[in-house]
């Protein structure tokens, strides 16, 4: 089992692996940023990549010794870009958008491997610090990070429409927390298209075009327009 890890990264990601793992006491962790990869210890057990997704190859290329097991925690990138590198390869990938600073208890982690000897060892390890841990492919994981672009990315950027409009009219921005949670809890337990609620819902034209009409950025008018018509599809 893996006890002397690195953690490569010191972004969000990384950070948040290095502050979770370091705080096992049964592990012993190593923190190297990618622009000093040459400084990374050739005797660990177990490598752990966090790097941004266009920077790998990069960093990669300077390592100058193979690893017997690294994984990377890409949501999009194939497991085979550590290949040339080493012996032993797969994906760590954490299902959570992840701040600096924050604490996360109960993330789901995705795991791959090059071959079943090494995934079942991933997973059993990571079942030793982590409540839900799943067996996944490239392909599945690639369809949770763009279903994950949708439902937190995109989400997160109408919370900042929604935001920007509650305080140019000087209202309390907790008030539309019952109602996020509200939609939120509806998802959970339901297929979300059979909750969909609103004007484009109902195809209220006139309620539409109101709404419309009251937003100055052209931009954020044909968003609208384009996710009502999504919606009233």
């Amino acid at each position: 089992m893996f006890t002397k890890i690195a953690v490569i990264g010191t972004g969000n990601i990384g950070s948040w692996m290095f502050q979770t793992f370091h705080s096992q006491s049964n592990l012993s962790v190593v923190s190297v940023s990618g622009r000093k990869i040459e400084t990374l210890p050739n005797d660990l057990d177990l490598y752990i990549f966090a790097l941004k997704d266009d920077i790998y190859e990069e960093v990669l290329k300077k390592i100058p010794f193979k690893m017997l097991y690294a994984v990377h925690t890409s949501g999009s990138l194939s497991q085979l870009i550590l290949s040339p590198y080493a012996e032993n390869y797969g994906v760590f990938y954490p299902y959570q958008t992840i701040s600096r600073g924050s604490l996360y208890i109960d993330i789901p982690i995705c795991i791959e491997g090059n071959n079943i000897f090494f995934e079942n060892l991933l997973i059993q390890w990571a079942k030793l610090y982590f409540a839900t841990v799943y067996q996944i492919n490239e392909k599945q994981r690639f369809a949770m990070h763009l279903a994950a672009v949708f439902a937190s990315n995109f989400t997160n950027a109408m919370y900042g429409i929604a935001y920007h409009i509650f305080k140019e009219n000087n209202l309390d921005w907790s008030l539309i927390f019952p109602l996020l949670e509200n939609t939120l809890q509806k998802a959970k337990y339901n297929d979300p298209h059979l909750c969909q609620t609103g004007p484009a819902k109902r195809n209220d034209i006139s309620i539409m075009e109101k709404h419309c009409n009251a937003l100055t950025d052209k931009k954020i008018k044909n968003l609208y327009s384009t996710v009502s018509k999504i919606i009233t599809n």
